[in-house]
Order: structure tokens, then sequence, then C-alpha cells
């Protein structure tokens, strides 16, 4: 009997499913009248702009630690050029007083140059790095000022004008425009100054190595960055762990510190 009971109920059942679900799309209409189509074109714009200002500041924060990872590599490089171009210019200075300078010095002197190119050569693959790199996040920007473009400026939306806790969008698009720039013009400086390095001119070497040493200025970058840049943390994905350590990307950092024999 029981089961004669639930074969009955089962058409039931599916048809008040079935009107549930018709009605379901009106009853969204009436709880939202205001959403008019024009608005909810505007409202699907704001929602992919947000998710790429977001992935922007996380492109960002992820290069911040690219761009500290080289720089540790790159203060040890620039300490062994200078020595090396130290005795170098040592070494030729000696060659004036020595009677027969051949037979001991150019085996030296090669040995130096080719530590010297070498040392310069991961130095130049450093700052590609970081500028292709910098190429990339390029084009994430295009996309994102593309979207930005599609706005309705003229909606008065909490995104357009921002609240309470949010900037509004437009000061958001200005700073990834002018973080991009400051991080661009930051590895064009290094490889402008990398070009004028000359085994035979140690002011070149200390003007690089000054370059490097400008942590102050971007300590304030960083703060910035984190504390500035920030469109909402909440819409940051959980981290697996609560202690975020910066893991170089230089694996063998330890041989860039190889002292050679010479």
């Amino acid at each position: 009997m029981e089961h004669r009971v639930e074969l009955l109920l089962e058409p039931i059942v599916a048809y008040k499913l079935e009107r549930r679900s018709d009605n379901r799309p009106n009853k969204v209409e009436d709880e939202e009248p205001h959403l008019t189509k024009q608005l909810k074109k505007h409202y699907g714009i704001e929602a992919e702009v947000l998710g790429l200002l977001i992935k922007l500041e996380m492109r960002y924060k992820e290069y911040y630690n690219l761009y500290k990872c080289e720089m540790k590599a790159q203060k040890i490089l620039v300490e062994r050029i200078w020595l090396l171009t130290q005795r170098y210019l040592i070494l030729i200075s000696s060659e004036q007083s020595c009677r027969y300078p051949e037979v001991y010095t150019l085996s030296t002197e090669e040995a130096i140059i080719n530590e010297y190119e070498e040392k310069l050569e991961v130095l130049r693959a450093s700052n590609n790095k970081m500028k292709n790199t910098l190429l990339e996040i390029n084009q994430q920007c295009k996309e994102f000022y593309a979207a930005y473009e599609r706005l309705d400026k003229a909606q008065e939306t909490p995104f357009i004008m921002g609240d309470s806790h949010h900037r509004s969008i437009r000061y958001h698009k200005i700073m990834a425009v002018d973080i991009f720039n400051y991080l661009y013009a930051t590895v064009l400086k290094l490889k402008c100054f990398m070009h004028q390095l000359d085994p035979v001119n140690l002011e070149s070497v200390e003007e690089y190595r000054d370059l490097l040493q400008n942590e102050s200025a971007m300590e304030e970058f960083e703060e910035y960055l984190n504390n500035q840049f920030v469109y909402c943390k909440c819409m940051y994905p959980i981290p697996t762990c609560p202690i975020l350590k910066l893991k170089c990307s230089h694996q063998n950092i330890a041989n860039l510190k190889y002292v050679s024999r010479i």
C-alpha cells in the first residue's frame, strides 16, 4: 500500500517543482525591478573590471617579489664585478713597470675578463627577465584599461563613485598606470647603467652599485603597493600558510658568491 501512495505522489511533486522553477526568474525580477537592461550590462562590466583589477594587483605583487630576488642576486654580482675591475686596473697599470709583462699577465688578464663577462651576462639576463615580465603585465594592463573604458561613467554606483570602504575605480586605474610606469622606468634605468659597465671604468661599477642600494625608496614603494593599491583584501584567495616567505628563484644564489683563484 505504501508503494502505491509513493507512486501517486511522484507526479504531484514533479508538477510543484516544475512550477517553482518556472516562477523563480519572475520572482528575482520582482525583487529587483530597478535593474534595467542597461544597468545589468553595466554591472556585468563592473564585475569584469573588478576581476581584472584583482588579478593585476596580485600580478604586481608577484613581480615585486621577483624584483627583490633579482636585486639580492645583482648586489652579489656587482660586488664581484667591482673587485674584478679593481684587479684588472691594478694589473694593466703594473704592466708599465714590468720588464716582461706578457710572461705572466696574459693568462691572468684573460681570466679576469672572462669572469667579468660571465658576471655581466648574468646581470644582463636578470634585467631582461624583469623587463620581459613587465611586458607581460602590460598586456594585462591593456585588458584592464579596455574594460575600464567600456564602463558607463555616468552611473553613480559605488564602484564608479567609491564609498566609505573603497576608492573609486578611476583612482585604482590611475594607480595601475603609475605603478607600471615606475617599475618599467626602474628596469630601464638598470639596463642603461649596465651598458656603461666597463672593466677599465671603476666609477661605472660604483654608480650601478649605488643604484642597487636605493632601498629606502623601494620600501616606500612596497608599502604603497601593499596598502594603497588594494581594492579589497577580502577578494584575495586565502593563503594556504599564514607565514608568507619570499621564495627566491635563484636556487643557486650561493654560486654567485663564488670567488675565483685570481
